[in-house]
């Protein structure tokens, strides 16, 4: 895993057939993957949501406490439906609290994960600025850091995948899901959390981080959702302090500084860049009750990175005189009450002293070891060395028949009691490579070893740089014959009943192996027949969508056609409008016309009242009667 800083250019489709939700708290679930939750839903996926702590309130300040987390509670049942969330469970946990309650919240999130077996789980990132939604991280990380092959969870969660999802803390996500379709989900399943609304404005915020997301991708997305991926694999190779640096956070982490002194020698020739990381690493630890012893075999004198806070012990030979002498001359040199190495091309994480003092003291061991990551690493161009990949080929207990035939302790998990190297003697210094091996047989007759299955430090191969044995180390013309030396070495130990136990411990795990592949492939198979019937049912949702999109288009015909006639109605409208209007103005010129005849009428008829009204019309109406009839007047001629 390389840190990735950037967002993506583009959304990714999740899919998953059953998805668990971790939720600290009664809203977080909407709040930091409500939309991928509801998409999730909507698609088929069972979905089943834990709620971890009790809703009390924690640190808030609240009156009613019983009261307030019964009424959380019960917002939550609505909230979910809204999300079409299919199941959910409370731990009631108490809230504010969970980083004091990491082991009964890991042992419940085993029974979670064997109960409903996710392919898919939400958690909050480890970069969250609250504790709780630190600690359901640190959780996870403790189920899954000790599973071993053989386990129930760790078949459960071979193909288990991880989706970190940020509330409160912006991350570094790797993935973008497009949740624009959700938002009325979204905003629906939050407002049924009125106690928590009252409080703070989460919507607007959490809306807004959605809409902050879509600044790397185009304008048709209008709200998105970051996530970090992760695999199970990669819980189990890292420490959380590792895991949570190359996530882009700053792990918490407590140091420690009483305890025995422990000496960690280092082993360096002419690698001066590999040197500064892996003392950097040192530089690190939280046990801080430490010495380095510096073994330069006979290189160029290295000098440690400047502002080094530990103490150093030199040790410079004056020749190249091999791993062995050089490994001699610094547990010559260390002064603590316990032995570390540490190569230069080598990594250990912050917690990997601190890890092994702990075991040491608790079980009384004076050989304690733990596990080891193998990281492969390539030349760049840009960086320098990236990995490529991160495995843990092997994480077994203690097994002091089969480790007289094959070594499984790689030797910078171990820490060893300094009075030890006294009594069973020094590094064979004869052996080119393999002093380690030989030297863990003989401590092995001495003592039983302690054994923590937890990744605390990695073991590095460079591909195409020099190492004693590297990732091809049995490609090296003396690797059989040296291996052949070590066995005739200690011929003496192979008993019949040795050999005997170490026979069946390969037979039986051959025989897990050969289970494991088939049951892999059991897995595979119940995966593709899940694929056909996932693409099947896309198939069908494929058809129906060229369904509507050929009624849609065949819709879109109709409106064409429509719209045509519309425009030609209009242009109708149009003309009987303006012809309406032509006749509107000759009407008003009619009735204008009309109103001036009338007035004219009407002063004729005051005219002729006026007239009326005169003596010489009386005097006409008079002589108008008088002539009656029978002529043109009285005395007119004959």
């Amino acid at each position: 895993m390389n840190v990735r800083r950037e967002p993506p250019g583009e959304c990714a489709e999740v899919t998953s057939l059953v998805t668990v939700v971790l939720a600290p708290h009664y809203d977080d679930e909407v709040l930091g993957c409500g939309g991928l939750v509801a998409h999730l839903a909507r698609g088929g996926t069972r979905v089943h949501v834990v709620f971890l702590t009790d809703g009390s309130g924690g640190v808030e300040e609240v009156g009613d406490r019983d009261a307030y987390a019964a009424r959380r509670r019960a917002e939550s049942v609505e909230a979910i439906r809204a999300l079409g969330v299919s199941s959910s469970e409370h731990l009631a946990l108490p809230d504010g609290s969970l980083l004091s309650s990491l082991d009964r919240l890991r042992s419940s999130l085993e029974r979670v994960l064997l109960n409903e077996r996710p392919d898919l789980l939400l958690l909050p990132s480890p970069l969250e600025l609250t504790g709780d939604h630190r600690a359901a991280f640190a959780a996870l990380h403790r189920v899954l850091t000790g599973l071993r092959a053989g386990d129930a969870l760790f078949d459960v969660t071979a193909e288990l995948r991880v989706l970190a999802y940020e509330v409160n803390h912006a991350a570094h996500p790797d993935l973008l899901v497009d949740v624009s379709r959700e938002r009325a989900v979204i905003e629906s399943a939050m407002s049924h959390y009125r106690s928590q609304l009252e409080r703070h404005g989460y919507l607007d915020a959490a809306l807004g981080l959605r809409r902050w997301r879509c600044l790397t991708l185009g304008p048709q997305v209008e709200l998105a959702e970051g996530y970090r991926s992760l695999r199970a694999a990669d819980f189990r190779t890292r420490t959380l302090a590792q895991l949570t640096t190359e996530l882009g956070g700053v792990p918490a982490l407590d140091l420690v500084h009483e305890g025995p002194l422990v000496s960690i020698v280092v082993r360096t020739k002419d690698r001066p860049a590999l040197l500064a990381e892996a003392l950097g690493s040192i530089a690190a630890s939280t046990y801080r009750r430490l010495e380095v012893v510096l073994v330069n075999d006979g290189g160029a004198r290295p000098l440690p990175p400047d502002g080094f806070a530990l103490p150093l012990v030199r040790v410079d030979l004056d020749s190249n005189r091999g791993r062995a002498a050089a490994a001699n001359a610094g547990v010559a040199a260390a002064r603590g009450n316990h032995v570390l190495f540490l190569d230069d091309d080598d990594l250990i994480a912050p917690e990997h002293v601190g890890a092994l003092v702990t075991l040491a003291s608790a079980s009384g061991a004076r050989v304690a070891y733990t596990d080891a990551a193998v990281g492969i690493y390539e030349a760049d161009r840009e960086q320098g060395w990236k990995a490529r990949s991160r495995s843990l080929p092997y994480s077994r207990d203690f097994d002091p028949d089969l480790l007289l035939f094959d070594n499984y302790i790689p030797f910078h998990t171990v820490l060893v009691e300094r009075s030890l190297y006294q009594e069973v003697g020094p590094f064979d210094e004869t052996l080119e490579f393999f002093e380690d091996w030989d030297l863990l047989i003989r401590l092995s007759r001495l003592t039983r070893f302690q054994h923590l299955p937890a990744v605390t430090c990695e073991y590095r191969h460079f591909r195409g740089a020099a190492h004693a044995l590297g990732e091809l180390g049995e490609a090296r013309v003396d690797f059989v014959t040296t291996k052949a030396r070590v066995l005739e070495k200690h011929r003496g130990l192979h008993t019949s009943d040795a050999v005997a136990r170490a026979v069946v411990t390969l037979r039986r795990e051959g025989v897990a192996a050969a289970q494991e592949v088939e049951a892999q492939r059991a897995r595979l198979h119940e995966l593709e027949r899940a694929f056909h019937l996932r693409n099947g049912e896309l198939e069908s949702v494929r058809e129906e969508s060229e369904r509507r999109r050929s009624a849609l288009v065949d819709h879109e015909r109709d409106f064409e056609r429509l719209h045509a006639e519309e425009a030609t109605l209009r242009r109708g409208i149009d003309q009987q409008l303006e012809h309406l209007g032509r006749t509107y103005a000759e009407i008003e010129r009619l009735n204008a016309m009309v109103a001036a005849i009338t007035a004219d009428r009407d002063r004729a008829e005051q005219t002729i009242e006026a007239m009326k009204a005169t003596r010489a019309w009386r005097l006409a109406e008079r002589w108008r009667r008088l002539r009656g009839p029978w002529g043109r007047g009285v005395g007119g001629a004959s």
